[in-house]
């Protein structure tokens, strides 16, 4: 299965409408200044508006697709903002910075942090991005967490299907999903995604080959968040269970039907090294 990083254009098409988590950023960048560093920024969605409102933007992504994209997004902006917008190119396990404070925030979004499976993955990113931060800097992040019901769908069906044209070939499609849980090390859940396009035609029967794109995100609960943060020398210092502002619930049984989110975002703070604390 391909990644759903490698077509640009349709990623961009398919998340047109989602809106609320640039507006959530932009509103706790404009709170915390920068410069920023944008981990996973993957087209520019959110670096661009950043850019916009004044901010220094270090742009990060491993899809050179996405970059391209982001590239040409950026050119796009006024001189002074494109020269505000810097991208790119590393990995999550391995940012390509020196390690020495210099973001006053830095984030993730749209489920970045999730294409980290194992604990100490995540306990290695959580510390390179600390070591980027000046004190008191803020790592932000969102994840995706499904409801039970989601999660207890039949994995050997498909899901959600709708017909559409490819953004750019117009090529009409067919698009189902699927999912199964799979277990990584003693305690991780995995939530291993497949996104199935078929070619089909005027009467929606299949008229190629069908495409499957794979995407797998770590499941993680509060406690968990915090325990990793603070193993990584990050305290969590604010969360929501929403891009709306509304508090995080314990879990995603506790609401439901409208009123329910399957976001949850995640404030945390650099701390101070232990000497330093007790020498003030």
């Amino acid at each position: 299965m391909d990644s759903p990083f490698e077509d640009a254009a349709l990623y961009d098409w398919e998340y047109r409408r989602r809106r609320d988590d640039v507006r959530f950023y932009r509103t706790l960048a404009g709170e915390r200044g920068g410069p920023i560093l944008d981990l996973g920024c993957g087209t520019g969605r959110l670096l661009v508006p950043l850019c916009r409102d004044g901010h220094v933007v270090v742009g990060l992504d491993r899809s050179a697709p996405m970059l391209a994209r982001a590239a040409v997004r950026r050119a796009r902006l006024a001189a002074p903002a494109r020269r505000r917008a810097l991208l790119v190119r590393g990995d999550l396990g391995r940012l390509p910075f020196r390690r020495r404070p210099r973001f006053a925030l830095a984030l993730a979004a749209f489920h970045t942090v999730q294409h980290l499976h194992t604990d100490a993955e995540l306990v290695r990113f959580f510390r390179a991005v600390r070591g980027l931060l000046i004190p008191g800097g803020w790592l932000v992040f969102d994840l995706f967490a499904p409801e039970a019901r989601f999660l207890e769908r039949d994995a050997g069906r498909r899901w959600d299907r709708t017909s559409f044209h490819h953004p750019t070939t117009g090529q009409r499609l067919s698009y189902t999903t699927s999912h199964r849980l799979i277990r990584v090390g003693r305690h991780a859940r995995v939530l291993d995604m497949a996104f199935h396009y078929q070619p089909v035609d005027a009467r929606g029967r299949p008229s190629g080959p069908e495409h499957h794109v794979r995407l797998a995100h770590r499941l993680l609960n509060p406690e968990e968040i915090a325990r990793l943060l603070a193993r990584a020398g990050l305290a969590l210092a604010a969360s929501w269970g929403g891009f709306d502002g509304r508090p995080l619930a314990v879990n995603n049984t506790d609401v439901t039907g409208d009123d329910a989110s399957e976001q949850q975002i995640y404030l945390a703070k650099r701390t101070m090294p232990r000497r330093t604390r007790e020498t003030k």
